[in-house]
């Protein structure tokens, strides 16, 4: 089986980027999730193939102004000029597409596999989506820019993003184009919470396992929901979606940790799950105000 890494890789390989930066996650059943930031500073990329005709959607939120492109499909010239920031287009990789890259770009990239529509669709007992449809020309949704600058924090430092926060919001995204570009029909919401039993078992399991990269579709497993369902079943519960739970639930115990050890911030990060010390520093002072340097010092004297 294609292991995550080759797959994002794979994906994007027919760009020659400056900066690249990439974030993968499961899909509802045996699909994977991608997006990705691809970034030139200088023009004159030339076109740019996908290296296998496959059933994969390319959903591209241009970040700044794309001065000047031409996009070739089946190799017919359909658009010619630039793309606007905040522009969206989808590209159809059975279609051939090869993009003349002619000037600098600064690109959100999701990746969204047929598979994945059709477990989408399958979940909420619709028709499938057979295709995602959009102007050659592009077009604006105010949806889609907010989720892709959203996601540039954690596209910045890849390596911190948790499967938790990776599989719910490229889920909500997966699941948001296949309604905007493929029709899809809303779901009626047959389940809006979890069950008091339920949430105290969910409670249970993140506790236990507040030092490991957890993820939705575990969780899920054990309500005997999907991992979207999950997601929106505990928010709904909850007030707050499972991985900023469990964000918080580590600084707590790492506050405990702080407290009544003298553990050093290195191995205080580890035990509660950060990948390292910078990251728990940076998530630590964003919750509680200050480092965790500091916040021992002030408890202790």
């Amino acid at each position: 089986m294609e292991s995550d890494q080759h797959y994002a890789q794979r994906q994007v390989r027919q760009f020659k980027t400056d900066a690249l930066s990439q974030i993968v996650a499961s899909g509802l059943g045996n699909s994977k999730l991608l997006v990705s930031r691809v970034r030139r500073d200088t023009p004159g990329h030339g076109f740019a193939t996908p290296t296998r005709p496959d059933s994969v959607f390319s959903v591209l939120v241009q970040l700044r102004k794309q001065e000047r492109r031409e996009l070739y499909l089946n190799d017919r010239l359909v658009h010619q000029g630039s793309f606007a920031e905040r522009t969206v287009s989808v590209v159809n990789h059975w279609q051939s597409p090869k993009a003349n890259l002619l000037s600098a770009f600064d690109t959100i990239i999701f990746t969204v596999p047929q598979t994945a529509l059709d477990e989408i669709a399958y979940e909420q007992g619709r028709r499938p989506v057979p295709t995602l449809l959009c102007e050659n020309e592009g077009r604006l949704d105010g949806t889609i820019w907010s989720l892709a600058r959203s996601l540039l924090p954690a596209l910045e430092r890849p390596e911190e993003v948790g499967s938790m926060y990776a599989e719910r919001v490229l889920l909500a995204s997966t699941t948001y184009f296949a309604k905007a570009f493929g029709g899809l029909r809303q779901a009626d919401a047959s389940r809006h919470g979890l069950t008091h039993r339920e949430v105290n078992r969910v409670f249970d399991l993140m506790h236990d396992q507040l030092d490991a990269d957890l993820s939705l579709s575990a969780l899920a497993s054990e309500m005997d929901l999907t991992a979207r369902q999950f997601a929106q079943a505990f928010r709904s519960t909850t007030g707050s979606p499972p991985d900023r739970w469990m964000r918080h639930q580590r600084v707590e115990r790492a506050k405990m940790l702080l407290r009544m050890t003298s553990l050093p911030i290195s191995q205080i990060a580890t035990a509660c799950g950060f990948v390292s010390s910078e990251h728990f520093s940076r998530i630590f002072a964003s919750i509680v105000g200050a480092t965790p340097a500091i916040w021992r010092n002030h408890i202790l004297n």
